[in-house]
């Protein structure tokens, strides 16, 4: 594959998922449920750090660590929106899981920005990568994991349609998984993959959300 159409292909999928996460973003967050509700506004987080790496791929600014932190930034606090929706699920949890996502949050963004300072890059495949050091990358998929694997169960919880549960449990899932590839991987072809099946998944998601009843 030439340098040309993988550079096509990296900008196709953040824009598509900058896209795809904004629109199922906007489908929670049109929900009554306030849970539903808070995750929303996590994806909206997501879709924020997502368009601001987006622009990065498609200008390619000869900096580029001032537009990965302006993504870092409503990425990491999307963390907090999915821990007031597992919180609200799980009321006697929700003090552990709210002070324990709050003090990943700030540690991983210390981290990353002050001791262990990331080195974003451009691969010679066109594949933009954080350059995260060890720590940072322990530090976001804590932070990940804290907040956003109970967030995706109490969101499956209230769905009541039978098949839109198990699609979103299932693909929300691959979304957590493919969050932590996305800001960790250091191998061309494992982000590659990454980015085909984290656009299958919000495409599948999207679409049937969108298809479903008005009362989920």
């Amino acid at each position: 594959m030439g340098s040309s159409t993988t550079n096509a292909w990296v900008s196709l999928f953040f824009i598509l998922s900058t896209l795809g996460t904004a629109i199922l973003s906007w489908w929670f967050m049109s929900k009554k449920s306030k849970i539903l509700q808070y995750f929303g506004w996590g994806l909206f987080g997501y879709a924020l750090g997502l368009f601001s790496w987006t622009l990065i791929v498609l200008t390619k600014p000869a900096n580029l660590k001032p537009l990965i932190l302006i993504g870092v930034i409503p990425f990491l606090l999307a963390h907090l929106a999915y821990a007031k929706a597992a919180a609200k699920k799980y009321p006697k949890m929700a003090s552990a899981i709210t002070t324990l996502t709050v003090v990943l949050l700030l540690a991983t963004f210390l981290a990353r920005t002050f001791f262990y300072k990331s080195d974003p890059y451009f691969s010679s495949k066109g594949l933009l990568f954080f350059g995260l050091k060890p720590v940072p990358t322990a530090l976001y998929i804590a932070t990940i994991s804290v907040s956003f694997l109970p967030a995706i169960q109490a969101v499956a919880s209230e769905i009541k349609q039978a098949t839109l549960k198990s699609i979103m449990a299932i693909g929300l899932t691959i979304l957590y998984v493919n969050a932590i590839i996305l800001v960790s991987a250091q191998d061309n072809t494992l982000l590659l993959m990454n980015g085909v099946v984290l656009s299958l998944t919000l495409l599948t998601l999207w679409i049937k959300a969108l298809m479903s009843p008005a009362k989920a």
